[in-house]
Parts: structure tokens; C-alpha cells; sequence
């Protein structure tokens, strides 16, 4: 599994336990750096609601208003017959079958 991934697994489980983590914490328990948490964190950060808070009572967390949809992603399978189907279309057609794959298909990491 992508450590990115691991990270926020963790983080969901952690505001389930506790409410909270921190740099600190994440780095001890993946066993990497305090700086390598906050870069895969800052990466995160365009997918999924995650953010970090400064100073006491600070850490990092999941934003609990979107974390209902976090994982809603399409699956591969799904993916592939909308692209199927829309060969067949319009182009208006084809142009909303594309709005609902870039709105819902799987970040690509790397890309």
C-alpha cells in the first residue's frame, strides 16, 4: 500500500481514538522523518481534506465536514465503461461523461 495511503488510514483512525496526531507521532509510527510527514502531508493535502494546525492543541486532521467522502472515488471498472460509453456520444454528452470522470475517478499519484 502507498505510504500516502497509510498516512491517511491513519489518520482516520486516529480521529476515531484520539481526534488528533501529530508530525511527531506520524514520523515515530511510519518510522521516517518529521519533514518527510509534512512534504507526503502537503501532497495529501490536494486530495483528500487534510490539514495541519500550528502551536498548542495543534496537529494534523482530517476535515470531519468532508471525511464522509474521502474515499468515494469510482472503481477502475466503472471508469473504463463510461469511457466506453461515451464513444457512442455526443459531444455534449461526451463533454459531461468527461466532467464525471475527472470529478470522481481515483487521484493518479505520479501524474
Amino acid at each position: 500500500m502507498n505510504a500516502d495511503l497509510k498516512y491517511c488510514f491513519y489518520l482516520i483512525n486516529a480521529k476515531n481514538k484520539c481526534k488528533e496526531t501529530t508530525a511527531v507521532k506520524l514520523a515515530y509510527y511510519f518510522a521516517v522523518n518529521k519533514d518527510t510527514i509534512f512534504r507526503d502531508v502537503d501532497f495529501l493535502n490536494r486530495y483528500a481534506p487534510i490539514y495541519t494546525k500550528r502551536g498548542m492543541f495543534g496537529g494534523i486532521f482530517i476535515n470531519d465536514e468532508s471525511r464522509k467522502n474521502l474515499f468515494l472515488y469510482l472503481s477502475d471498472n466503472e471508469e473504463k465503461l463510461l469511457k466506453k460509453l461515451s464513444a457512442n456520444l455526443d459531444d455534449t454528452a461526451k463533454y459531461y461523461i468527461n466532467n464525471i470522470l475527472n470529478k470522481y475517478s481515483k487521484p493518479r499519484i505520479g501524474t
